[in-house]
């Protein structure tokens, strides 16, 4: 098969519209492949094992892309409407108790997601101690966020 995309999702810009073109693209072909009566009012309606199927093929998709991307784009992308948690490849769907209001902008500011990628990758085998120190504060920080973000207490989301 041959797909043609005309998109105005801006790319190159790392807001996750390389995953988002992923889930589209095979969220189509795989509504496409099942029946009638289980696709339902569309790929939204798919139950957890073909929004399973839908996420790991998405994902195909984002490593032709990018290399070797870390699964927290397309998950996002696949699974809509929730927060994740990504530690050790490992992917946790979390629900938060109040809605969270963000702001996300397109500054047009070009990037090579693959490059940066790979620049880290670089940069452990050189400094291993100093990026394992980054990666540390970033999961203490990301596990203290995850806390609040599920708490019952307004406060501390706010």
């Amino acid at each position: 098969a041959t797909v043609v995309i005309n998109s105005e999702l801006p790319y190159g810009s790392g807001l996750g519209s390389s995953a988002a073109l992923c889930v589209a693209l095979t969220a189509a072909l795989l509504a496409s492949s099942i029946s009638e009566k289980t696709r339902g009012n569309g790929w939204s309606s798919l139950d957890e094992t073909n929004l399973e199927l839908l996420n790991k093929w998405a994902f195909e998709g984002e490593k032709i892309i990018h290399g070797k991307p870390s699964g927290i784009d397309n998950t996002v992308s696949a699974y809509g409407g929730n927060m994740i948690k990504f530690c050790s490849g490992e992917i946790t769907r979390l629900q938060s108790n109040m809605p969270l209001r963000m702001l996300i902008t397109n500054t047009r500011v070009g990037r090579n997601t693959k490059a940066l990628v790979s620049g880290v990758s670089q940069r452990a085998v050189r400094h291993p101690d100093a990026v394992k120190s980054v990666f540390n504060a970033v999961d203490s920080i990301s596990k203290e966020l995850a806390a609040i973000i599920q708490s019952k207490d307004e406060t501390s989301v706010t």
